[in-house]
């Protein structure tokens, strides 16, 4: 219509007071600008992924607000421009407010050919969520929103003209929306400001600037030795790993517990960035604590490299809890939900995990980058930060039913990105090999250990020399003799680890040991995930140390049980070993524990591993129906399949000792190997149950890749990225919470100073308080209380969290005055929770097999 408004009259975001703010055509060309200089600080590997059009995609990004639906939002932009009455005769309360899906529209009919439409919704799933490949909303002001369009098109140059890949699609989907959340950081553009382009420009550059985005510039450092100075001289695998390694590709590295692997692939990285060939780094792990101990020994390594330290950011998985730095100012575009989310996810990409994917350097668990490849909310954005670097998968194994299917997607699609993917394992088996390096399963391979293997044109593979052997000592001994005999050892001076499987067995044990044990006595401690995560990062840092390499630490005989948190990229040197059944690879890692440090041990001494028997002797177990199997092996076969165990079992039963890392390759192929003669009954049908239950989780892993099907799934790590697990939640422990305001309240912690928080207001000290404070547990434990979360919880986190206030016994009550939660907390054994009702929890048991 002739008396449309024109598109510069239109706002983008609204003001602190509910004014209307910087314009729509305003606020495009600043996120153009920002996608511009993102793209000059991107290495030339990654950059000719993009295509000619990007950043024009990036700029269109909200010509969709110049909308009725969404215009209405502003009552005084109405009054200001005597609309008022307009909106209310032509209804704009009721008509379309996704401003995105329109943006997608305008952008896909100016694209013209179907198969252009996927750009259009690149740049419409900008909030994070895909429209579809194409939609219809034809709606108002439509001749201004193009008149925007070709106006950025003049600045930025012609849309794309070719169909795009799907690597390629995301990664720029990526690019649109990280520009478009520093392109609102009102510290840079601010909302009153209009400038010419030049001062955009600058602006742009200043803002990635202030978060330290910019290429690493590598120093030139001569061999390992400048590398690692704490190293007299590489091994074999770290000579092979760089002389093989040379350009992007697939590698996968195996050599035992303990022998460099690590090094081996930052040694690697190195040499790829200081060529150009690498953006640089995300080192990849199974959980929070080996991400933790990781990047302890990653942080001196990119500050040996780095021209400029400063400058870098090493994140890992809780790194933002300890930053003091200014994050982006983000503030809500209009006074609406979707607004609201829209700059709580943005602040939590500055403000969370997620960071470590795009910062230069970063280490975190592998859920952040496998959450990449499912249809998370934002899946393009993990895309966007790997694209180009030198990927690390750390600890993968042959053990797994659900995650393996999506490493396997990840390990494609980093591929398509030109990442260099390097696969640590010390536990795979040939067929796993060869399922990571997408070889065709006619090429012979390798029986070496160490190897080192790539895929390409050719399969390559090179064999390393072994590190000296060892020989560890097998037993099995009787659960009733566990304690007594592992505080005898402990009172003798050795240090024992004792690995449950479960967190409320790992409790159980903690508290038997504290009851056996006497004043005077060893030291005993407990460390698992179901700790608020300062009391945690406590544990971690005082049990890493005391058993760590230096011996000066080292306690005078101690007992440490902790679940399988402590089982992979954990530097503890224990003297003893007690472990429940797990899968061999999970045993042969759990053993990397023990007696990983030469260190003068008196005389008799040996590396042992106790394992926790069956309650049945070997022939019984041959004998048994499927029902007395499961209940056997108990809390266990809710962790690991049934028949893993048993197969496992079978391998590790008959044996008084092991030799590593000889024994190591022989163990896992048996273990996984077709059964050489018929099995009993029982135990064909756990293998029939194991089969179906294999095939249903590879077609829910290759379900959660179908980003176009799928809808937005929650961003949450484990969420789709593990199976066997309850959904979790978040449990805030707090003393007193205190009504100061209207929507504020003071907040007294377990940890730190008295802090204040608001439903409205983000805080950054205050986002730090609560998670510093914050535990894991299972949904199903705190779902009343989630039902009723405060607006101040659910403003400075981003999943589902309930409030507890801890009683001096020791109880945890809700908000709401509910006393009898069944959840308690004690400063050493964390949260402990009540069985669950059987209506609520059809399995018992937390599966604890992740943190």
């Amino acid at each position: 219509m002739e008396n449309d408004p024109r598109h510069e009259e239109c706002w983008a975001k609204t003001t602190e007071d509910g004014q209307p703010g910087i314009s729509v055509r305003d606020h495009c060309l600043n996120v153009g600008c920002v996608a511009e200089a993102l793209l000059q600080l991107l290495p030339r590997t990654v950059r000719v992924l993009l295509p000619a059009g990007s950043i024009t995609l990036a700029a269109e990004h909200d010509v969709g607000k110049v909308l009725p639906g969404f215009q209405r939002k502003c009552e005084p932009w109405l009054l200001q421009h005597a609309l008022m009455d307009r909106a209310l005769k032509e209804g704009w309360n009721v008509r379309e407010s996704d401003h995105a899906k329109v943006s997608q529209f305008t952008v896909q009919e100016l694209l013209g050919k179907c198969q252009l439409n996927p750009w259009a919704a690149a740049l419409g799933a900008h909030h994070g969520r895909i429209k579809a490949e194409r939609v219809e909303v034809r709606q108002p002001w439509e001749s201004e929103r193009r008149r925007l369009a070709q106006e950025l098109i003049k600045e930025f140059g012609p849309l794309p003209d070719e169909p795009p890949d799907e690597a390629t699609l995301w990664f720029v989907a990526g690019l649109i929306t990280v520009a478009d959340w520093i392109g609102s950081d009102e510290r840079h553009f601010p909302q009153d400001a209009s400038w010419e382009m030049p001062e955009r420009r600058r602006r742009a550059r200043t803002a990635l600037g202030a978060i330290n985005w910019e290429p690493v510039a590598a120093r030139q450092l001569l061999g390992f030795g400048e590398l690692f100075p704490e190293i007299a001289e590489a091994n074999s695998l770290q000579t092979a790993a760089m002389r093989t390694v040379r350009e992007p590709g697939v590698y996968v590295i195996e050599g035992p517990m303990g022998f460099g692997k690590t090094e081996a692939a930052l040694a690697v990285a190195y040499r790829l960035i200081a060529a150009g060939k690498a953006a640089g780094l995300y080192f990849a792990l199974p959980t929070q604590v080996t991400s933790n101990r990781i990047h302890l020994r990653v942080r001196p390594f990119v500050e040996r490299i780095s021209e400029k330290p400063a400058a870098v950011r090493l994140a890992h998985a809780a790194s933002w809890l300890v930053e003091s730095e200014p994050l982006p100012k983000l503030r809500p575009a209009s006074p609406d939900a979707e607004a609201e989310q829209h700059v709580r996810v943005g602040r939590s990409w500055f403000a969370s995990p997620k960071r470590a994917l795009l910062a230069p350097f970063g280490v975190g668990t592998v859920d952040q980058a496998l959450l990449g490849v499912v249809a998370a909310k934002h899946f393009f954005v993990r895309q966007f930060g790997l694209a180009g670097k030198v990927v690390v998968l750390d600890e993968v194994h042959t053990y797994d039913l659900y995650t393996s299917t999506l490493i396997d997607a990840l390990v494609q699609r980093l591929r398509e990105l030109h990442c260099t993917v390097l696969v640590l394992s010390a536990t795979l088996t040939k067929a796993r090999r060869q399922q990571l390096l997408g070889v065709d399963g006619r090429q012979p391979l390798s029986d070496a250990y160490p190897l080192l293997s790539r895929a390409g044109n050719l399969l390559e593979e090179v064999a390393c020399d072994a590190p000296p052997a060892k020989t560890v000592v097998v037993r099995f001994v009787d659960p009733g003799d566990l304690t007594e005999e592992s505080l005898a050892r402990a009172q003798h001076g050795q240090c024992v680890l004792w690995i449950r499987n479960t967190v409320d067995e790992a409790q159980e044990t903690y508290r038997a040991l504290i009851s056996a044990s006497h004043e005077g006595g060893p030291e005993i401690a407990l460390l698992h995930a179901r700790f608020p995560f300062f009391r945690r990062e406590q544990l971690e840092a005082y049990w890493m140390e005391r058993l760590g390499k230096d011996a000066g630490n080292r306690p005078n005989g101690c007992v440490l049980v902790a679940t399988q948190v402590v089982e992979q990229s954990v530097d503890i040197d224990a003297d003893l070993l007690v472990t429940d059944l797990a899968p061999t690879d999970m045993l042969l890692q759990r053993i990397g524990r023990l007696w990983r440090h030469n260190r003068d041990r008196p005389p008799g001494w040996k590396p042992e591993v106790w394992i926790r028997p069956l309650p049945l002797t070997d022939e019984q177990i041959m004998r048994a129906t499927e029902k007395e199997l499961r209940e056997a092996l108990g809390k266990s076969a809710r962790v690991y399949a049934p028949y893993v165990l048993l197969r496992s079992l079978q391998q590790w039963r008959g044996r008084e000792s092991i030799t590593l890392p000889t024994d190591v390759r022989s163990l896992l192929e048996a273990t996984y190997a077709e059964p050489a003669t018929a099995e009993p009954r029982a135990w064909h049908e756990l293998r029939k149950d194991l089969e179906k239950q294999k095939r249903k989780l590879a077609d829910q892993a290759l379900s959660a890749t179908l980003v176009w099907s799928q809808p937005a799934l929650l961003d949450e790590e484990g969420v789709q990225t593990r199976y066997g697990g309850y959904p979790t939640a978040g449990l805030l422990l707090a003393r007193t919470v205190a009504t100061t305001g209207l929507t504020t309240v003071r907040l007294s912690l377990l940890d730190g100073p008295a802090v204040e928080a608001s439903d409205r207001a983000w805080s950054f000290d205050a986002a730090k308080a609560i998670h510093r404070n914050l535990a894991r547990v299972p949904r199903w434990a705190v779902d009343a209380a989630l039902r009723n979360s405060p607006g101040w919880l659910t403003n400075h986190v981003a999943q589902p969290a309930a409030v507890g206030l801890l009683r001096p016994d020791g109880g945890i009550g809700w908000l709401d005055g509910e006393m009898e939660t069944g959840v308690s907390y004690h400063p050493d054994q964390g949260l402990i929770i009540k069985r669950a009702p059987a209506r609520l929890a059809p399995r018992e048991d937390f599966d604890e097999s992740y943190d």
